[in-house]
């Protein structure tokens, strides 16, 4: 009797338990199908009239170029969602409840913020430009949250005086808003918080409503300039001995490579590919910054990162002399102080590792990060191409080199009112100028601001559609580290426990600042995914070039040589290293300094460049800044 009255208590439990799982399974399909029910109406929703029926409380509406149709545009047709002009509406209140996002991977809308009994949603769909020349390796502006702009060539900001441009527009994706093969790069933006894209094609964005500026890099293959077995050799170096004059040295040299090899290059989508066309005139790869996100291109910003100094989150000065260089020193990571325009002082005084996370914090929904040494690399090939500075007329092809950023308090988008013809021989010559600009949207002496129309040759295209501060300016940090002595696939944290990065590891020279114990980084931050860094051999000398990667802008660049300068009193100067692109600075990374920096700084004149690239430790310092990149 008891046995049964067990297994009648038993059977009540077991059907309590069943009941509830069933209930649990029940409650939890709804609201998967009412979750993934979005990207169902394509194919498995009702029709009627022209609309998409949802689950009774949500409709669809689909416009094909401002015409009604019964079924959403197909990518492959090259229809893309219009973010600006497609909406939610309650129906029941009649008032717009939800702004529509695009997932492009999925092809179906993302909804947000929908918490009404009725809602009826109107999707717009245009076909979009997209430039032949890329090869289907067109701008991808990351479900709606990147806002595409033109830069105006011949008008700017009433603020600044003279004769100007700059002016930003927002873009018709309809039309051709770039074209790279008339040197005209595709620009973005980011707005800042608060401000909701409510802008027309064709429309002026005010500056103060722009948080940041990209420009987009597309997905190609070059034409290696040498193979293998020629960089096999760069580890020594050519010594040149000591020259009379460095600016006669410099113009024999820079018409060796810099001026005349411009990079062979092909666009292509990873989905269509690229074409063979250059694989009967050389050995030809796809640049190596594309294969590790599998990307179609990336988004770089179009200046070096700045420090936001305003506490209401305002994106502009109160006024020019509110904001100074000291001001945008911090070593912290701290995403919501990140701003990417012109006429702001450059982040400086930052580890590499508060760098990293700064850059990686900022947009991790388009996967924002610090900009990598192969990511530099691929915006300096596409500079030295047809595509950016250089030109062909009568079979000869010229190069442009990219103007330095010559301001010495680091104020972006800056340029020299004159090319510099000498390196750095530690002091101000008349080959090479530079100086303080006091405040900021005002001309120097010696430097063009960038809302000046003439600062646009310091711009990857020369015009405004290009980068800025690839040369000079500040120092750029790149996440780009050697590895640890007897440790392959480890990177190293920095030279000592005085000088690092801020990330955990092993130290590459542990008693260069004194005879420290410590080896190692262990209370860092912790390392990224590799996909976030170029990891390169150990050595102890600056001169092995063999060590880079194809494609990283390196070995690359040579052949290379040692250089010892003279100074115009004829006084001995210091020994440079120098590539043959430019004669731009060329030490490669060793113990002592173990990260990567590119660029050159705004005193080094010629030996600064696109081509250049040095090393330091990865501490923070007042002259060393870092760029973000987007890779949605």
């Amino acid at each position: 009797m008891k046995l049964k009255k067990f297994k009648e208590r038993d059977n009540k439990r077991i059907g309590i338990i069943v009941f509830t799982l069933v209930c649990i399974l029940l409650v939890s399909g709804v609201i998967l199908y009412r979750t993934f029910a979005i990207f169902e109406v394509k194919t498995n929703q009702n029709i009627i009239n022209g609309e998409v029926q949802g689950m009774g409380d949500l409709e669809f509406a689909f416009y094909k170029d401002n015409d009604i149709v019964k079924e959403v545009p197909k990518k492959s047709d090259g229809y893309s969602l219009d973010t600006s002009s497609s909406y939610c509406i309650d129906l029941l209140n009649n008032q717009k409840v939800s702004n529509v996002n695009w997932d492009n991977e999925r092809w179906g809308p993302y909804l947000s913020n929908i918490t009404t009994t009725k809602t009826k949603c109107y999707l717009h769909f245009k076909k979009i430009y997209q430039e032949e020349e890329l090869h289907g390796a067109i701008p991808d502006l990351g479900n709606g949250r990147l806002v595409p702009v033109t830069i105006s060539e011949t008008d700017g900001p009433d603020f600044y005086t003279g004769d100007k441009g700059g002016n930003v527009y927002k873009a018709d994706i309809t039309s051709d808003w770039y074209k790279y093969a008339d040197k005209k790069w595709a620009n973005a933006i980011i707005l800042k918080d608060g401000v909701v894209d409510n802008y027309s094609p064709g429309e002026q964005i005010p500056e103060e409503n722009i948080e940041s500026y990209f420009v987009w890099i597309p997905r190609y293959s070059y034409k290696l300039q040498n193979n293998e077995e020629t960089f096999s050799s760069y580890s020594a170096v050519e010594n040149k001995g000591q020259q009379a004059n460095v600016q006669s040295f410099y113009e024999a040299i820079k018409g060796n490579k810099g001026e005349s090899n411009a990079f062979e290059i092909e666009f292509g989508s990873k989905d269509k590919g690229i074409s063979t066309t250059l694989l009967s005139k050389g050995v030809s790869i796809v640049h190596p910054a594309f294969e590790s996100f599998d990307s179609n291109g990336f988004w770089v910003g179009k200046f070096e990162t700045g420090y936001n100094q305003n506490s209401d989150g305002s994106v502009m000065p109160p006024d020019a002399n509110s904001w100074n260089t000291a001001g945008a020193q911090h070593n912290e990571t701290n995403s919501t102080k990140v701003i990417i325009k012109p006429n702001v002082y450059s982040w400086r005084g930052i580890q590499v590792a508060n760098a990293f996370y700064t850059s990686y914090e900022y947009l991790r929904d388009l996967e924002s990060h610090m900009m990598k040494n192969m990511e530099w690399g691929a915006v300096a090939y596409l500079t030295q191409s047809k595509y950016g500075r250089c030109e062909e007329k009568d079979g000869v092809t010229t190069c442009d080199e990219v103007r330095i950023n010559n301001v010495e308090n680091y104020i972006t988008g800056s340029s020299a009112k004159k090319e510099p013809t000498c390196g750095y021989t530690n002091s101000k010559e008349s080959c090479n100028i530079y100086g303080t600009i006091d405040g900021l949207y005002k001309d120097g002496d010696n430097s063009y601001n960038y809302y000046n129309k003439e600062s646009k040759v310091a711009s990857t295209t020369g015009n405004y559609s290009g980068i800025y501060d690839m040369s000079g300016g500040a120092y750029e940090y790149e996440m780009g580290v050697m590895q640890a002595q007897d440790k392959v696939a480890t990177p190293t944290s920095g030279r000592s426990s005085k000088y690092n990065s801020g990330f955990k590891g092993p130290y590459s020279c542990p008693t260069c600042d004194g005879d420290d114990t410590n080896t190692e980084n262990t209370n860092g931050k912790a390392w990224p995914s590799s996909k976030y860094y170029d990891l390169y051999e150990y050595s102890t000398s600056d001169q092995q070039f063999q060590r880079g990667h194809l494609g990283d802008g390196t070995k690359e660049f040579g052949p290379f040589y040692s250089v010892f300068y003279k100074k115009d009193d004829d006084e001995t100067g210091p020994s440079r290293l120098i590539g043959s692109y430019n004669a731009n600075q060329a030490s490669f990374l060793s113990s002592s300094v173990p990260w990567v920096r590119r660029g050159g700084s705004f005193s080094f004149g010629a030996e600064s460049g696109i081509m250049s690239f040095g090393s330091f430790d990865g501490r923070a310092h007042e002259e060393y800044s870092f760029r973000i990149v987007l890779t949605p």
